[in-house]
This record gives C-alpha cells, structure tokens and sequence, in this order.
C-alpha cells in the first residue's frame, strides 16, 4: 500500500494506521513520521574497557533501538557515540539509521540515500538522549552515563 502525502494522513498518530508494503517495508511521509510516538526498546554499550570509565578523552559508543506499534510496526535503530566535551558528556548520531520505513514523497518513494537523509534529520530532531542514558545507567552497574 502506497501513502500519498496529505493534511488528512498527518491529523494525529493514534488514528494513523500504518500498514506495511508486500516487501516488508512501510511507506509513510515524512510529515506522517513527525507525528508518530515512538517508545525506546533497548539501549547498549559497544564493548568498552574499564580504563575508558576514567578517561576525560573517552569515546563510549553504543546503540539504541525504537518501536511504534499500530497495525504494524515501525523500528528505527541507531549507533551513536558520547564523548566529553567541556566537562560534559555530549550524544551524536553515528552513521546510518537502520529501519524498516521507506519514506515518501509525492507519492514515490525516495532514492535509499534520500530516506537516509531524512531518517538522520528525524532522529536529530527526537529527543532521544535522555531515554537513551538512562537506559545505559539502568542496564549497567557502573555507566558513563551516571554524569549524565
């Protein structure tokens, strides 16, 4: 099923019903994204040695997992990395979000670049950090999140 953008598919998240292509993939706009509420699944560490804990100069890498739930389901998945920046730590998105959307525009889909693009703009925009900090501090005993 293919989804045209329109004001009447954006109106809110709970009366949007996504429903997946025959190839798996589901097919949304980018304005559809933006309304949907997405809950955290599952955050980790890349493998870090205990030095790193110590170190002003650490790098602690990891990734996080998100679902919408409808019809069907929506995942996005994430790397990302901390690193101290002026006695803070500061999260960035690293390299390509992983997803089973393919998102549109005027009713086709956009280049796999294209939905790359759009994906990272829309994770830059979601306020994920927090959520995702307090799941590292959650998960492990001792956390570089535990400053955060």
């Amino acid at each position: 099923m293919k989804t045209q953008a329109s004001v009447q598919n954006v109106i809110d998240s709970e009366r949007y019903q996504v429903v997946p292509s025959d190839d798996g993939l589901v097919r949304i706009t980018i304005e559809q994204l933006s309304v949907l509420n997405f809950s955290h699944i599952i955050s980790g560490l890349d493998n870090i040695s205990a030095d790193d804990f110590n170190s002003e100069h650490a790098k602690f890498t990891g990734y996080t997992e998100w679902l919408f739930e409808s019809v069907s389901a929506i995942t996005i998945g994430w790397d990302w990395h901390w690193v101290w920046k002026n006695g803070a730590m500061k999260c960035c998105l690293k390299d390509l979000p992983r997803s089973n959307l393919q998102l549109q525009e005027s009713g086709f889909d956009v280049s796999p670049r294209r939905n790359d693009q759009l994906l990272k703009q829309a994770i830059e925009q979601f306020s994920w950090q927090a959520t995702t900090a307090a799941a590292i501090r959650n998960r492990y005993r001792e956390s570089p999140m535990n400053n955060y």
